[in-house]
């Protein structure tokens, strides 16, 4: 059987703080906020050789 190819993840993230990756809203409320304020978007074929690319939203839930 063949080795399945695995999704390529990039996340965004503008600081580090106390050990936790926040990023910058740039919708309305300009925020910084840590990650799991975000969503994750998933695009298909968007990674090396066809595979799925897995990134943050970029805006946060509350402006989305």
């Amino acid at each position: 059987m063949a080795e399945q190819e695995r999704d390529t993840v990039r996340i965004h993230a503008d600081e580090i703080i106390d050990g936790v990756a926040h990023k910058r809203c740039p919708g309305p409320c300009g925020r910084l906020l840590p990650l799991d304020h975000f969503g994750i978007r998933r695009m298909a074929g968007q990674g090396p050789a066809g595979t799925d690319l897995l990134t943050d939203q970029s805006w946060c839930r509350e402006c989305r």
